[in-house]
């Protein structure tokens, strides 16, 4: 196994039996380092999963079960969120389904899958250079359309599953959604017709046919995030090059 990491330094805890740490030197993305992990990867598919996320039972038979057509290049497994405690944060993880594949893969412009659980035929990986390195996130979409666009077939593996950790803070969700409208923006800017922005009035008669509905608390904290998609769809590039710590956050 190998379990590539993106930290600002190299690890000096010792590795597991079995387990081959690689550190992507001075990069510090998360392409560069499952691109790291490719690199000394000996089998016929790259399996991905990330370091919050547990595998479920029979994880590794339900990616190749059945056996994949020569024509597939990629296979998303399902991701299931868990919420730790019983916060608002955790409640919006388990109402809106945080990192379902099913959202992904009804993508209209083509399906992706999330590299919290993807499996990469590796001539398919190598044939279109890996993950995009610059990138801090989105780059998994960008390779599964890539890869499709290069003639792969993309598949669905319900029975290889695993369970990811939801954000436990309302901070760190909508850290993660400003994020994730920042990739979408970029994705728009690659792809074009994917990604399309929202109509701020309708997104705002949404939102407040949200909030006169259900739990107050619960509406507010996804309808706080739909918002903070969209801000961070929205909001000027130079914002991300203000600082070190800006770009770092920044996709």
């Amino acid at each position: 196994m190998l379990i590539a990491y993106n930290t600002p330094a190299a690890l000096a805890a010792p590795a597991p039996a079995g387990v081959v740490l690689l550190w992507d030197g001075p990069r510090g993305s998360p392409g560069a380092a499952r691109n790291a992990a490719a690199a000394r990867a000996g089998g016929e598919w790259l399996v991905f999963a990330d370091a919050d996320c547990e595998p479920a039972p029979g994880w590794m038979d339900g990616w190749f079960a059945p056996a994949p057509d020569d024509t597939v290049g990629v296979l998303v497994g399902a991701i299931r969120d868990t919420a730790v405690g019983d916060g608002v944060a955790a409640r919006v993880a388990g109402a809106t389904g945080g990192l379902d594949q099913r959202v992904t893969l009804a993508n209209p412009y083509l399906p992706y899958g999330v590299t919290a659980n993807l499996a990469v035929r590796s001539s398919a990986f190598r044939a279109v250079g890996g993950f995009e390195e610059e990138r801090r996130i989105a780059e998994d979409a960008d390779l599964c359309w890539r890869i499709q666009r290069a003639g792969w077939a993309l598949e669905e593996r319900p029975n290889a599953g695993v369970d990811h950790r939801s954000r436990e803070t309302l901070v760190e969700l909508w850290r993660q959604r400003t994020q994730n409208g920042a990739a979408a923006r970029w994705l728009a800017g690659h792809y074009p017709g994917a990604m399309p922005q929202w109509n701020l009035l309708a997104l705002a008669r949404d939102s407040v046919l949200a909030l006169r509905r259900g739990d107050p608390a619960l509406s507010a904290a996804v309808v706080s995030g739909w918002w903070a998609f969209e801000a961070g769809r929205r909001a000027p590039g130079w914002m991300a090059r203000r600082s070190g710590r800006l770009r770092r956050l920044w996709p």
